[in-house]
């Protein structure tokens, strides 16, 4: 018989040991784009799933960083797959941190209590190593697990998982299994659990105005006081950013941009309609730090652009004098190029090779043959062709429900995330259906003070109550 009050015990009584797994987890760095100890951190993973109990352990080889796998056969007739991250964003000089950003220190913060601080904290090295401290906890208490794993744990997450679509191509076989489960923490200010269906992908592009192909400026970055009669390539890069789009970047001006958009079918507009009675926008408002939403919209509607409605944003901005300072370190020239990093969300049925050459034409048509465009390009671009979803009565996200429910949560169920994750790309390849959940409250992912609550309170739950929700979601799921 399942006691989850025993697992609970194992959890509460090991409490300390588990945070400091967490914070081990978060001072060994592992930035992708940055290839810093990406190596040495598929090597710890192989030796955790090695000390689990997986009969099957193996670090694969990719183009780029190494996939961990491990299989626990507990002789279950349900099996998940276990999808994991262990890479993570760099950390900019210039963010401002409350707490080293590598420490994992416990720092107490307005209205969650004391949280872990740290890059990965909740994105995702937290959660990764919580999941790891609730198997043990179920393994020390039942001596097996409900149903079988097999954990793929990927280190290109945060460089949009170039090499995993081959992976799993090349291993069909090995990676068969019911269904995808990705440990996150997803209690919102509500104290609600959100279970998105879907997620959005991206297109990541550069553009780039330089005096060389522009024929026109400084071929080398020269004194300001030529500014009134030499051509500066930093606004010619601003002009044509300008062409893309409507002010604030309301709508993209790209004809064909919204072309074969799918609209909410009739699933997702009922999961609209009901997520819009739940959402709390002032407190989603609060939690990413603004006071208004595009357009000033609200409710249903600001809920269905969200989710619905494909974007491009500006993400970066550089050359010349980019030094930190302000004007008292400005140093007067003129650049020799600009570069900006653009990255979009899109939606069904978009293509992002499509979109891209979309816009390379509306430049090149507006007179901006100039600008140089480097888009990230994937080496499995097959990954990107098919968009999957999971229903609401799909098995696995009625096991997570029932975890939430049992734990005295009610869950928040969203037809689409407003970020991205591959999960659809297991499907496609494998035919899984694919959830993330899990009962914790972290925040501030790819930001400075990223964090994971640790001690819970009214409300808001804590490390204790997130690895109690991955231990009920494995007995949920094996039923």
């Amino acid at each position: 018989m399942v006691s989850m009050k025993a697992v609970r015990t194992h959890i509460d009584e090991n409490l300390s040991e588990h945070l400091e797994r967490i914070r081990g987890l978060i001072k060994r760095p592992s930035i992708s784009t940055e290839n810093l100890g990406i190596v040495e951190m598929a090597e710890y993973l192989r030796s955790v799933f090695a000390d689990l109990g997986c009969q099957e352990v193996e670090v694969f080889e990719t183009p780029g960083h190494p996939i961990v796998y491990g299989h626990f056969d507990a002789g279950a007739e349900k099996t998940l797959i276990i999808y994991l991250m262990y890479d993570t964003v760099a950390i900019m000089p210039d963010e401002e941190w409350i707490a080293p950003p590598m420490e994992g220190q416990l720092v107490d913060l307005p209205d969650l209590g004391r949280c872990v601080i740290g890059r990965g904290a909740v994105n995702t090295k937290g959660p990764l190593q919580a999941f790891v401290n609730a198997v043990e906890s179920v393994l020390a208490v039942h001596g097996t697990l409900p149903v079988n794993l097999k954990f793929v744990a990927e280190g290109e997450e945060e460089m949009a998982s170039r090499n995993l679509g081959g992976f799993l191509a090349n291993n069909v076989e090995r990676l068969a299994a019911d269904a995808l489960f990705f440990p996150s923490a997803r209690q919102q200010d509500s104290g609600r659990a959100m279970i998105t269906l879907a997620s959005r992908r991206g297109i990541t592009f550069e553009l780039e105005s330089n005096s060389k192909s522009w024929g026109r400026g400084p071929e080398w970055e020269i004194h300001a006081g030529q500014g009134a009669l030499i051509d500066n390539p930093m606004w010619r890069l601003v002009e044509a950013l300008n062409c893309l789009v409507e002010k604030n970047a309301t709508e993209v001006k790209v004809p064909g941009f919204y072309d074969g958009i799918l609209p909410p079918d009739e699933e997702q507009s009922d999961l609209l309609d009901r997520l819009a009675l739940q959402w709390d926008e002032e407190a989603h408002k609060r939690s990413h730090g603004t006071k208004a939403f595009i357009g000033d919209l609200s409710g249903r509607d600001a809920l269905e652009r969200l989710l619905f409605r494909p974007y491009l944003g500006i993400r970066g901005f550089y050359g010349g004098d980019n030094r930190p300072g302000g004007v008292t370190v400005t140093q007067a020239i003129i650049p020799h190029r600009a570069v900006c990093k653009i990255g979009g969300s899109l939606v069904p049925d978009q293509d992002k090779y499509e979109i891209a050459d979309r816009i390379r034409k509306h430049l090149d048509d507006n007179g901006y043959e100039d600008i140089i465009m480097r888009m990230r390009e994937s080496p499995n671009p097959d990954s990107d062709d098919t968009w999957r979803r999971v229903y609401a009565d799909d098995p696995v996200v009625e096991a997570l429900v029932k975890t939430y429910e049992g734990m005295g949560i009610e869950a928040e169920i969203w037809p689409r995330s407003a970020g991205g994750w591959p999960g659809h790309l297991f499907q496609k390849y494998l035919g899984t259906s694919f959830i993330s959940g899990g009962a914790g409250r972290g925040g501030s992912a790819h930001a400075p003070n990223e964090y994971l609550v640790f001690e819970g309170r009214e409300g808001v739950a804590g490390l204790a109550d997130l690895e109690e929700s991955y231990a009920r979601f494995l007995f949920e799921y094996a039923r």
